[in-house]
């Protein structure tokens, strides 16, 4: 379909009150590829209601991916766990993928060395913002950036999720080795 049959089809559901978010990702992607776009080793999960959706604001998809990390705040570490197959606790990349599918929908990879490889659009350090993943010793470790020179993450020497310094000359920051914007 040509991108401006898209672009009329969504103005047309749009006015009918009916958002991107209720249309097939890949279409929702084509209709509009600034603020909708899935990001790439993501696809989006119709079968959950995420916090925020696909055509919604930078900052409420921010928001939505924060209360939902901060909701799992104090949650022990166990590798390879993740509470959407029903075991208690995380590894890290298994709660970074945990926080994204119910903040946003996306469905990815919950092993750390795939978010590295195949996961988001890497963007320079110093284009870093909150939402954005943080990949650490090439995909050894990973996390969220929540501003401020932090970041939440599972384990990372906490043994729990919680929050570590990511700001220049601090331990993470001298091991970050990419950052993925998702949204």
């Amino acid at each position: 379909m040509k991108f401006s049959k898209l672009l009329a089809s969504s103005l047309l559901l749009s006015s009918l009150g009916i958002g991107l978010s209720a249309m097939p990702a890949a279409t929702a992607s084509a209709a509009n590829t600034t603020s909708v776009q899935i990001p790439p080793g993501v696809t989006f999960d119709r079968s959950i209601a995420p916090r925020a959706g696909l055509n919604t604001s930078w900052q409420a998809k921010y928001n939505a991916v924060l209360a939902v990390a901060k909701s799992k705040l104090g949650t022990p570490y166990i590798w390879g766990h993740n509470e959407d197959r029903g075991q208690y606790g995380f590894d890290c990349s298994n709660f970074t993928a945990y926080v994204y599918h119910h903040a946003l929908g996306y469905h990815m990879s919950g092993a750390s060395r795939v978010q590295a490889n195949s996961v988001g659009r890497s963007v320079s350090f110093h284009s870093m913002r909150p939402g954005d993943l943080l990949i650490f010793n090439h995909g050894g470790h990973v996390g969220i950036y929540v501003g401020n020179g932090r970041f939440i993450e599972e384990g990372g020497g906490l043994g729990k999720v919680g929050y570590l310094k990511v700001s220049p000359g601090s331990y993470w920051y001298n091991h970050l080795t990419d950052v993925k914007r998702m949204f």
